[in-house]
């Protein structure tokens, strides 16, 4: 009896070992090259219009996060190149209602 319960024990351990390893090793999300560009957007009357704006946004793949500022007039959005690009972020943003251009390009970030 005690032998199964030393071997039960081993096992036991083993699996949590060898779990927290591969956890360990797996690669993180973060590791992923982005992009963050500006752009002027002309059209929006109030904080509704950013809201639209940002829900048009959250539907790309590849966008990873948006910032669409009311009153100010621009919009920051982090993405990853090569899943979508500045034109079909643009195209979203007008798709929505709305004119927009490329203010700047940031830089690349891993």
């Amino acid at each position: 009896m005690k032998g199964y319960l030393l071997l039960f024990v081993f096992l036991l351990v083993g699996g949590l070992l060898q779990n927290l390893q591969a956890q360990q090793t797996a690669p993180s999300p973060q590791q992923v090259e982005t992009k963050t560009i500006k752009l002027k957007v002309t059209g929006m009357t109030c904080a509704g219009c950013a809201n639209h704006i940002s829900n048009a946004l959250k539907k790309l793949d590849g966008v990873l996060g948006e910032d669409v500022q009311y009153p100010g007039d621009v919009a920051f959005v982090t993405f990853v190149p090569g899943k979508v690009d500045e034109k079909a972020i643009i195209a979203a943003i007008e798709e929505a209602g709305y004119k927009a251009e490329l203010l700047e390009q940031g830089k690349e970030q891993k």
